[in-house]
């Protein structure tokens, strides 16, 4: 089948991806939304159908940000009608929820999200605007999805987002590796995290109760065992302070482009985008305390068996 991503329904006119249901027609071969096609009951082009008729995509081009951004392909209007496209920097008429040029979903922006260029109040303390990308995705979206700490985290991803190969060090992640990684939402490598170093801690606990009365090359194996063991812990968290907000600026793009892709094929409205946002940034401090008070307890009770 024919790839019709990155094109535009015939009838709608709004981008498909890649979970559309479309249906085309069989003869001029023009694609629509199912739903579209079967509200019409007809090719939104039949009255264009004739011997010679043919549909043609229309060329969908993403230029870079330095790129001088093209006239709306519909036809030249007023910039007072004009909404700038935070992914492509493209302009579409504010009527329309979604761009015209790249298909990014624009129904949350338009309660004004990126209508001035920089931050304002606390935000203008930083040199950056709310469209600048982000590995593709808005530092305005990355904003709200990391929610309060986006002060602390924003300048970090886009100094990596700027320099190749830049990193920066994130000493909460180092302290509390695992948990850090779960109050971030990110469960898998937080609950391994927090495994391995449980792990880790348990053994050096029983490896410390037989070091002391071994002897000769006995002795050795268990300080030797030992010192792995701490070693691992070691550089358990060092990898972590230095991976640790790449991994979560991974995490959040990604995040938010899997959102972005169900607002845009759901239609969904600014308040709908904006709570999925919510629900699923931001922080986790329930479970993230509550794993911690266990591996406290865990800690503490085998301290007392011992």
């Amino acid at each position: 089948m024919k790839d019709y991503r990155n094109m535009s329904c015939a009838a709608c006119k709004n981008p498909f991806d890649g979970t559309s249901d479309i249906v085309v027609c069989p003869e001029c071969g023009a694609p629509h939304h199912r739903a579209c096609w079967q509200a019409a009951g007809q090719c939104a082009c039949s009255e264009r159908h004739g011997a010679d008729y043919v549909w043609e995509p229309d060329s969908i081009v993403i230029p870079s940000r330095s790129a001088t951004v093209p006239t709306d392909r519909v036809g030249t209007v007023s910039s007072e009608e004009q909404i700038v496209c935070p992914m492509c920097g493209g302009k579409t008429r504010k009527a329309l929820r979604y761009c015209e040029r790249c298909g990014y979903s624009l129904a949350h922006d338009r309660e004004g999200a990126y209508d001035s260029d920089e931050f304002s109040g606390l935000e203008g303390l930083f040199d950056f605007n709310q469209a600048e990308s982000i590995s593709g995705v808005p530092a305005g979206d990355i904003k709200r999805f990391v929610g309060g700490m986006w002060i602390y985290y924003i300048p970090r991803f886009l100094r990596m987002a700027r320099q190749r190969g830049a990193f920066t060090f994130n000493f909460t992640a180092f302290l509390t590796h695992g948990l850090w990684f779960i109050s971030r939402k990110m469960y898998v490598r937080g609950i391994f995290l927090t495994l391995l170093m449980t792990g880790t801690t348990v053994g050096r606990m029983f490896l410390s109760q037989f070091i002391d009365g071994a002897t000769g090359q006995r002795s050795l194996l268990l300080t030797a065992a030992y010192m792995l063991l701490a070693g691992i812990e070691l550089l358990t968290m060092i990898l972590c302070g230095i991976f640790g907000n790449r991994i979560y600026m991974n995490f959040c793009t990604a995040k938010i482009r899997k959102i972005n892709a169900r607002a845009t094929a759901a239609h969904a409205t600014a308040s709908q985008f904006n709570e999925a946002m919510e629900e699923e940034g931001g922080v986790a401090v329930l479970p993230a305390l509550s794993i911690g008070i266990c591996y406290l307890m865990v800690i503490y009770l085998l301290q007392r068996g011992l």
